[in-house]
């Protein structure tokens, strides 16, 4: 499996780094794309990331899913971006993993993603989504698209979008190795 992760600069540092490492223990193969022209990017706390490329760069083609990380002022910065909407539509179309985590199912919203789905974000900003059935649950998986509530929730994000990626088996396995909940 091939992920896209999606960087802008203020993404929340946890919701990326732990779905990223689990991603690549469980053997699918991350590539970090910032939305910007530069491939530098910083995190909501100052963490500074080289994105491997930049999204006007990439094929879509070329992956699985695409990943949007939340934090505030990242996901400003992703629903802001034409590219970013063309992008997430694109794989919906393709019928392939959409992953978004904290406040980042706003930007599916708004891409209008999640009309007909079940989904969940940051707590707070449900008044925001315009979605079928919002969810105080931590992680929902509804078809091709799995959201998630924040950072506290970002190493169950990971496990069951690895389940559903790759099986129930690859993810116990991660999930032993890191002594997971």
């Amino acid at each position: 499996m091939n992920i896209l992760a999606l960087l802008a600069d203020g993404f929340e540092e946890t919701e990326f780094v732990v779905p990223f490492d689990l991603w690549q223990r469980g053997g699918c193969e991350v590539v970090t794309a910032s939305i910007k022209g530069s491939t530098d990017v910083t995190g909501a706390h100052g963490l500074p990331v080289q994105a491997n490329t930049t999204l006007g760069q990439i094929n879509l083609a070329d992956f699985d899913g695409i990943f949007l990380p939340g934090g505030g002022p990242g996901v400003k910065n992703l629903a802001a971006s034409p590219a970013v909407e063309k992008a997430l539509c694109a794989m919906n179309d393709a019928d392939k993993w959409i992953f978004a985590i904290c406040a980042a199912p706003l930007v599916l919203s708004k891409a209008g993603l999640l009309v007909d789905r079940r989904c969940t974000c940051f707590p707070g900003r449900e008044e925001d989504l315009v979605c079928k059935e919002f969810t105080e649950d931590r992680v929902v998986v509804d078809g091709n698209i799995i959201t998630s509530r924040g950072a506290g929730t970002a190493e169950e994000f990971a496990l069951a979008t690895l389940a559903s990626m790759t099986d129930a088996e690859t993810s116990g396995k991660i999930r032993k190795q890191i002594v997971a909940r």
